[in-house]
């Protein structure tokens, strides 16, 4: 299994995903050749805690890493790693790349940690000793001594995240590749801004960006309020010290597309291709300047929350085909039932693969991510975000408004009726999270089939049912499924 992670990475920079413009060709034939999901969402917008989350199986308030820099919670050591399942089960293990994880599980045969934004990556870093290329050579080369060790009757059976740092910024380009230059004359899309667009951002987003204060002048990007296209859209440059424009972001995604597409030859080289259960994904988008947000994230708009998600695995998924509803939590539960391994009982992702190999569809109906105190949730007409602290919530009509510029939160008729249902439902997002903790964890409440207790501030008319896991259509809540219908 290879499981293909990137940092930062908006569904843009693919033309799978429906951008002609996009120079992709090697991440488009992997999603011609398996499933791609087409409203795939980060668990948490933000490195650490989404990291975290994909390890560890958990959503953001169980494990407690709410943001970079933040400690978890002190039960995380009773929370199960993925690799400590695969390794009991006789994997091979490795981590090459990023972790910003902590504590590193043990359980990892090899490690290649390179996680600092300027480890390996730099203005004057060759194409042959950047991050991403040294990252694919570690990775075929680890490959190679695990397929060195296999036999007719011991068939090696190994697991590796290749975990890129690109494209996050700062976007440097190594020079020389096939890479440089493909944007040149290349109009990319209007920039998603209008005027005040900074000062509509809910105060948490704004907090956590460094915002407050700069509502009408963030400069060198939007001086005054306007946004300075000659800095946005500087033409891409190697070798630049601070390259900060949209094309040099674009350029550095086409150079890991092409890190990609090396590993992807390197498994057909090998005749391992058809034996292999590839995932690619990124551990959250970037606003790349929309909505008046720099190159950056910690927020639920569509270009840091909705993410490329694909997996392949010839003779049991099917090719060339989409499914809708994913997040990346969803990416553990996957991996593990890959290897014939239940989940532990407090994971709350789904298994993706053995309902998609049986014909079915993605067995999750909605998406659902958590930032900081606040949460979102989006099903396939809505998105909803509340911000419990500051009483904040935004609301869109995805269909209607697809470039979220439209916020209904106050606007919508009947408003204090639905505003009770939507915040009923939002607080619902993190209390169950804390309520699965603790009924996953007692097996004497799961045997006996008692519901999770709800949490302070919820009704038994809005939630009085339990949710084993976010995004689930068979145990909805009435104000869930009241929200479907607006």
């Amino acid at each position: 299994m290879l499981f293909i992670g990137t940092d930062q990475q908006r569904t843009s920079t693919l033309g799978c995903y429906g951008n002609a413009w996009a120079h992709s060709p090697n991440i488009d034939r992997l999603a011609a050749g398996g499933v791609r999901f087409t409203d795939a969402y980060t668990v948490s917008p933000v490195c650490s805690p989404s990291r975290t989350a994909v390890l560890l199986g958990v959503h953001v308030p169980i494990h407690g890493v709410y943001e970079n820099g933040v400690a978890p919670h002190d039960h995380q050591a009773s929370l199960t790693p993925y690799f400590d399942v695969l390794k009991a089960a006789g994997y091979a293990t490795a981590l090459i790349g990023k972790t910003h994880f902590s504590p590193v599980p043990a359980s990892i045969d090899h490690l290649d940690a390179h996680t600092g934004n300027s480890d390996k990556r730099g203005p004057n870093v060759s194409a042959a000793e950047f991050l991403e290329t040294y990252l694919v050579n570690q990775t075929m080369g680890w490959i190679d001594a695990q397929q060195r060790n296999s036999s007719a009757a011991s068939p090696s059976r190994w697991f590796v995240y290749t975990s890129m740092v690109s494209p996050h910024p700062p976007n440097w380009v190594p020079p020389g590749g096939p890479w440089v230059g493909v944007y040149d004359g290349v109009a990319l899309p209007p920039l998603n801004y209008r005027p005040g667009d900074i000062g509509k951002l809910p105060y948490q987003t704004r907090m956590l960006l460094g915002l407050l204060g700069k509502t009408h002048d963030d400069p060198p990007a939007f001086p005054l309020g306007v946004p300075n296209m000659s800095f946005i859209d500087q033409p891409a440059a190697t070798g630049a010290d601070h390259p900060d424009g949209r094309y040099n972001y674009y350029t550095q995604a086409a150079y890991v597309d092409h890190q990609v597409g090396r590993l992807l030859d390197f498994l057909d080289a090998r005749g391992l291709a058809n034996d292999t259960l590839v995932i690619f994904a990124s551990d959250h988008g970037s606003q790349l300047f929309d909505h008046g947000i720099n190159n950056d994230k910690h927020n639920f708009l569509d270009a840091s929350v909705r993410v490329p998600m694909l997996m392949r695995l010839p003779g049991r998924l099917p090719a060339n085909e989409t499914r809708r509803f994913a997040t990346t939590l969803d990416i553990t539960a996957t991996i593990l039932a890959a290897a014939g391994e239940a989940a532990p009982h407090d994971y709350q992702g789904f298994d993706l693969l053995t309902p998609i190999e049986a014909g079915g569809g993605s067995p999750r109906h909605v998406g659902v991510s958590c930032e900081y105190r606040a949460m979102v949730l989006v099903t396939p007409t809505w998105k909803l975000a509340y911000f419990p602290e500051q009483g904040e919530g935004r609301l869109y009509n995805r269909v209607n408004d697809p470039m979220e510029q439209n916020d209904l939160f106050w606007q919508q008729p009947t408003t204090p009726r639905r505003q009770r249902c939507a915040m009923a439902c939002s607080s619902r997002c993190c209390a169950g999270a804390r309520s699965r903790m603790l009924w996953g964890t007692c097996r004497r409440t799961r045997k006996r089939g008692r519901r999770p207790p709800r949490s302070r501030g919820t009704t038994r008319s809005h939630c009085a049912a339990p949710t084993p896991r976010f995004g689930c259509s068979r145990t909805r809540c009435a104000s869930s499924r009241r929200s479907e219908r607006w």
